[in-house]
């Protein structure tokens, strides 16, 4: 019994050994900035650790698109000063969804820049308390991560600071009162408080609806809530025939890999 319980710790400690290496890697110790090659193009990613962020050139400043993992807010400062742009020129933070990973420096981001921060109206709540929303696993390993994240609040490791939106989205959001010809639509499916940003120029940045899932395959990835409401908000991204379609995991597709992620969701 004594050498059962022993095998059984080690494999407990192992498990839980992997998930700290894993966890490791979705925080913000990594950043990497490239600037866009397209010169037709106001969208400028920076890799925040595990996850993209943006910044949207407009008329008469920036946009900030999420705002990483919670943690060190310097990390969210160095993003600024790599991709050279001053905080104070951020009129606007937007927030695609409540996931940690892309609401977890808000409040700071907000303290630092004096913008004013936009999300989906089924997300204020918890944004103010730094609630996130729960990211319904599709498969083993999204549960596994899951268990892991929730070990990381439970040990004060993912705090995350509330933050009070300043504008709430319903269905769409008119971006012309920030510089910027396009607008801000509620797509759902991901998780509740999902949006997407669809600009007039052809480019649109859907948040975590669809990722790379390696070998050239688009997807949606091992975490989404209601898989008939994706495929309805994937249709509707569509009907915009966008360009260039920046992923929150991953580089950039076309309205072709769109459509095609779409018909492999319905098989």
């Amino acid at each position: 019994m004594k050498k059962i319980l022993v095998a059984i710790g080690v494999i407990v400690v192992i498990i839980v050994g992997l998930g700290v290496v894993m966890m490791r890697s979705f925080s913000n110790s990594e950043i990497t900035f490239e600037p866009n090659p397209d010169q037709n193009s106001v969208v400028q990613p920076v890799k925040f650790g595990h996850s993209n962020v943006y910044l949207i050139r407009t008329e008469d400043g920036h946009i900030l698109v999420d705002a990483g993992m919670p943690g060190d807010p310097e990390t969210l400062d160095e993003v600024f000063a790599t991709a050279g742009v001053e905080p104070s020129s951020i009129r606007l933070i937007v927030v695609t969804h409540g996931h940690m990973d892309h609401m977890g420096l808000t409040a700071y981001a907000k303290e630092t820049t004096g913008a004013k921060v936009l999300c989906h109206q089924s997300l204020s709540g918890k944004l103010a308390s730094g609630e996130i929303e729960v990211s319904v696993a599709q498969n083993l390993t999204g549960r596994f991560i899951n268990f892991m994240g929730g070990l990381q609040e439970m040990t004060g490791g993912a705090d995350i600071e509330g933050v009070d939106a300043d504008i709430l989205v319903d269905d769409s959001f008119d971006l012309s009162d920030y510089g910027l010809s396009g607008k801000i639509i509620h797509t759902p499916g991901h998780s509740q408080g999902s949006i997407s940003i669809i600009l007039d120029n052809g480019e649109t940045l859907v948040g975590d609806m669809v990722r790379d899932e390696g070998d050239g395959e688009i997807g949606p990835g091992m975490f989404y809530e209601d898989k008939g409401a994706l495929i309805t908000s994937l249709e509707e991204v569509a009907v915009f025939e966008s360009r260039t379609i920046y992923l929150s995991h991953g580089n950039t597709i076309d309205n072709a890999d769109l459509k095609n992620a779409v018909a492999t969701l319905k098989e």
